[in-house]
C-alpha cells in the first residue's frame, strides 16, 4: 500500500513537471511568434503597396506613388496613435477615429493616383461601394468580358 502511495505520487509529479513543461514552452513559442508578428509602419506600407500592385495592375509610376502614399500616412497614424496611447487614452473611440481620419485621407489621395476602373476595384475590395455602385461596376465587367469573348471569336474566324 505504501509502495502503491509513492508511485501515485510520483505519478502526479511527473503529469504536473510534463504540464508545466508544456505550458512554458506553448507560451514561449506564443509570445516569440508575437515578436515576429509586429511589423513596423513601413513594412506594412511595403506589403499594402505590393498586394494593390498585383490586384490592381498598377503602372510602375501609380505603385511609386501609392507606395508613397502609404509610407507617409501609415507612419503619420501610427505616431498619432502612440501618442494617443501615450497621453493615456484608453477609449476605442478615440482611436477609431484617428485611423478613419487617416484612412479617409490616404483613400483621397488614392483616387487622384488611380484610374476609375483601378478605384472601383479598390472599393470593391475594401467595401465602400454602394449597392448602384457594385451594380454598375458588375455591368461593366460582365460587358467587357463579352466583349472581349467577343473579338477572341472574331479573331479566330479571321485565323480560319
Amino acid at each position: 500500500m505504501n509502495l502503491y502511495f509513492i508511485s501515485n505520487k510520483m505519478s502526479r509529479n511527473i503529469f504536473f513537471s510534463l504540464t508545466l513543461f508544456a505550458l512554458l514552452a506553448f507560451s514561449a513559442t506564443a509570445l516569440q511568434a508575437q515578436e515576429q508578428e509586429e511589423k513596423t509602419p513601413e513594412e506594412m506600407a511595403l506589403e499594402e503597396a505590393d498586394r494593390l500592385e498585383k490586384m490592381l495592375t498598377l503602372l510602375p509610376h501609380q505603385t511609386f506613388f501609392i507606395d508613397s502614399i502609404l509610407q507617409h500616412d501609415m507612419r503619420a497614424m501610427h505616431d498619432e496613435m502612440q501618442q494617443l496611447q501615450m497621453s493615456g487614452t484608453r477609449e476605442y473611440i478615440a482611436f477609431k477615429q484617428v485611423r478613419d481620419k487617416w484612412v479617409a485621407q490616404i483613400d483621397s489621395a488614392y483616387k487622384k493616383v488611380l484610374t476609375y476602373d483601378q478605384w472601383m476595384q479598390y472599393c470593391r475590395s475594401t467595401g465602400k461601394l454602394s449597392k448602384e455602385e457594385l451594380k454598375a461596376l458588375r455591368a461593366k465587367e460582365k460587358a467587357d468580358k463579352k466583349a472581349a469573348k467577343a473579338a477572341a471569336k472574331a479573331k479566330k474566324e479571321e485565323e480560319l
